[in-house]
Formats: C-alpha cells, structure tokens, sequence
C-alpha cells in the first residue's frame, strides 16, 4: 500500500504523531507499505527517510492509494492539499479542540453540535464536503465523522513490565491547572490529603520541568518510568476531552481514575476495562479515590490488572489507529 502524508507545515501536532507512530508500526510488520510526506513538520519520530521535495511528493501523492491529510494549529497545508486535489482518495485528519474552558460552556457545545460554531474545534465543513473521510479526536461526530482519539504511542510502554514493584501509591500531574478548574480542584485536594502521592504540576510549555522530567534530558523516560512504578494514575481532560495522560497511564500498566469519559458515543463499550475507574465532579472524585485508597491497600493485585494489558493495546495502541483508519478506507470502497 502506498500512503502519502500531508502533515502540518511545521508545527507538531499530537492526532498527527498518533497516525505517523501506527503507520511505523504497521510498517515494521510490511514492508511492501510505504509512507511520504514533503513538508518541515517537526516531530520526535524518525520520518526523514519518508520525505520527499514537493514535486516528488506531488508525483508520488498522484498515485497513492490513500492520501492522508492532518490538521494542525496554526499550520494545516491546506495548500498541498488543494495541489494533489484527489478528494476522493484523500482522509481528513482532524486533531482540533475547543481550547481552555470552551467544552463547559453549554452554548458553544451546543453550537458546535448544530453546526453554527466557527471557531477553534468547529468541524471544517468545506473539507467535510470535499475528503472521502473525516476522522476528528473530539465530539460532534455527526454527518458520518468517524472518533479517532489519541492512542498508545509506542514510546508510552518502553518502561512497563509486567513483574516490575508498585511503590508508587498515585501520581497526579498536569501540564496546566486552569483549563478546566476541575484540574486545580482535584490537585488542591490531594495536597491537602493523607495520602502517598506525587503531585507537582508541570511548567507551561516545558514537560514535567518541577520533577525534573525535562525534555531535553530524558525526562519523558523518567516519567514513564515512574509511572511504571504507580499503582493508579490520575486523569482529568484539558482543553480537550481527550488528554495524553489518559493513555499514558494505562499504557504504563496503571489504574486509570479519570474525569468522566466522554470521548465515544455514549453507551460505547470501546473503554470498558475493569482498570478505568470514573468520576464527574469533585464529589465523585473524592468518594473514588477514598474507594482506590482502600482498595490498592487492602485488595490490590497487579496480576489481575495486568490481564487486561494487552487487550487495551490491542485495541487502543497507534496501530490499532491506522488499522481503523484502513478498514474506514476499505468500507467505503476507496481502496480495497
């Protein structure tokens, strides 16, 4: 099969890492895949030996079987798009969120579901009208838009085994508490609590710099390897419903306490695991995480979590993403 990627000019976007991680994958077990892109897309995976100069890119996107075609803040190359002009072969990838506090306001959520939004997080209705699919991490999915959240980036399980000691009660950190307020309230009540847990809030813009988890010093590494060591990771959505940490933690192997899930249909069965533990509001939260707090204490056994491992990275890992993506293109006929 043969793929071309428009990604975003420059900027790194995390839908886009999500869909280029599977497709390296999905790769290593076929090699007859082959994969190009042509822009300066900044990213930790190793996409160079993908890249091709634009009219090479052009020439080899005229005869793709798929065409690929992600959005990105700021930086979606609406015009490479426009150049190649095979809609019907080309896959909208859209990664948008409302941003800050946008998903309580009940006017917005209701305008974006009606169609009347336009501002960031709206569904592109001129592409909509244009692609052969639309793929989008957030909700609405009406009018025939496929859910395609975040997943289990490869780099997530590199410390997770499945022997390894849980000395970590929980660990709860958040790039930024703002957004929504529930976030600052969930961290200011384990502050105050009794209980074993890690609790420092990331820098703005700088990854998990008050644990010393700083980009350029491996601190991704030490992150998911003290996660690897937790026995339950706590979540709580962003600007967005959907959040890295979520799958982070369960990549790790960790019990998931999570803000509500509300990234699939309501009544999905898609994130049923006996390791995701919900609440709505603080109330809630406080009633979990009391119920967790006796629980890792009293009846706590890795064995029994671990179980369920690797049926959530079957299901959820970036592979599983591109796979979805494939069978979406195969059940509309635009590839066979």
């Amino acid at each position: 099969m043969k793929i071309a990627l428009i990604t975003p000019i420059h900027k790194e976007d995390y839908l886009t890492n999500t869909v280029i991680d599977g497709l390296f994958a999905l790769q290593g077990e076929d090699p007859s895949l082959t994969v190009a892109y042509s822009s300066n897309y900044s990213t930790y995976l190793p996409i160079k030996s993908w890249h091709l100069d634009m009219q090479k890119f052009v020439e080899y996107a005229e005869s793709a079987d798929l065409i690929i075609f992600c959005w990105g803040k700021g930086n979606t190359d609406f015009e490479n798009a426009q150049k190649i002009g095979r809609w019907n072969k080309t896959l909208f990838i859209d990664g948008s969120e409302l941003g800050r506090n946008k998903r309580l306001d009940e006017n917005i959520k209701q305008a974006v579901i009606d169609g009347t939004y336009e501002g960031q997080g709206a569904i592109n209705k001129e592409i909509l009208n244009k692609v052969a699919l639309y793929f989008r991490r957030e909700k609405p999915y009406r009018e025939g838009i496929i859910p395609l959240p975040f997943g289990i980036e490869r780099r997530y399980t590199k410390h997770y085994l499945p022997d390894k000691k849980r000395d970590v009660d929980f660990v709860c950190i958040f790039g930024q508490l703002e957004y929504p307020p529930l976030r600052g309230e969930v961290m200011e009540y384990l502050r105050r609590s009794d209980l074993r847990v890690i609790t420092k809030p990331t820098n703005r813009g700088r990854f998990l710099t008050a644990l010393g988890f700083g980009l350029k010093d491996g601190g991704r590494d030490r992150f998911y390897n003290l996660l690897s060591r937790t026995k339950v990771g706590i979540s709580v959505s962003g600007g967005g419903y959907d959040t890295a940490r979520f799958w982070e933690i369960l990549a790790s192997g960790c019990i998931l306490l999570t803000e509500s899930i509300d990234i699939y249909e309501p009544g999905s069965n898609e994130l049923a695991y006996k390791r995701i533990w919900q609440f709505k509001d603080m109330t809630e939260f406080k009633l979990q995480i009391a119920k967790l707090a006796s629980y890792i204490q009293n009846e706590y056994n890795q064995d029994e979590i671990d179980s369920e491992y690797k049926k959530i990275l079957a299901e959820h890992s970036t592979k599983a993403r591109v796979i979805a993506i494939i069978n979406a293109a195969k059940a509309k006929g635009i590839i066979k």
